[in-house]
């Protein structure tokens, strides 16, 4: 059985994890840099990747998927909160601009940031649950729409088109092109 919680300060090390895999990074050289600067990020209360704007999904118990998800409202003063922090791994990353990069949520939505399924707990429905949680999430506030970015070649986009998400547009982030899916939600 698959049950979603709220993530507690006990789970920085397994959300630093999703991050990074969410992040697809190639260059593993900076894992440990990438994970020791994420669970102090992962840790704060305000920042956009906190373990407060995070849900754990957990089968028998088991930590088996991670989603962060946030109230576009709060989306543009968290993220100028933790981007500083991450500045230089962001530039090794993603090459210079992404401080110019577009807000990839806005008032008015709930936008589902990251989003990583364990490997052993893959296709056996996390993902949906967790993207559920988001929907129910964004109902609870009164918010019509629920958001998140994608990268082109990501097989996850049949997942979110099949749970009621529709193309919007192309939405540039770390100078790389993402594509913007919306599901509309009945408050």
């Amino acid at each position: 059985m698959i049950t979603i919680r709220k993530a507690e300060l006990s789970d920085i090390a397994y959300i630093a994890e999703g991050i990074f895999r969410a992040f697809l990074l190639s260059d593993k050289s900076l894992y440990n840099r990438w994970i020791r600067t994420l669970k102090v990020v992962c840790a704060q209360r305000d920042t956009h990747y906190s373990y407060t704007n995070t849900y754990i999904a957990e089968v028998d118990g088991e930590r088996a998927g991670m989603m962060i998800a946030v109230n576009g409202e709060h989306y543009r003063m968290q993220r100028d909160k933790m981007y500083p922090q991450l500045k230089e791994l962001f530039d090794v990353a993603f090459g210079k601009g992404w401080e110019d990069m577009e807000d990839e949520a806005k008032p008015g939505e709930f936008y589902i940031d990251s989003l990583s399924v364990s490997l052993p707990y893959r296709n056996q429905g996390v993902g949906t649950a967790l993207i559920e949680k988001a929907k129910a999430m964004a109902r609870e506030q009164r918010i019509g729409v629920v958001t998140l970015a994608v990268e082109p070649m990501n097989t996850a986009k049949k997942l979110y088109q099949k749970l009621g998400f529709a193309y919007q547009r192309v939405i540039k982030i770390f100078n790389e092109e993402y594509e913007l899916y919306a599901a509309e939600i009945v408050v």
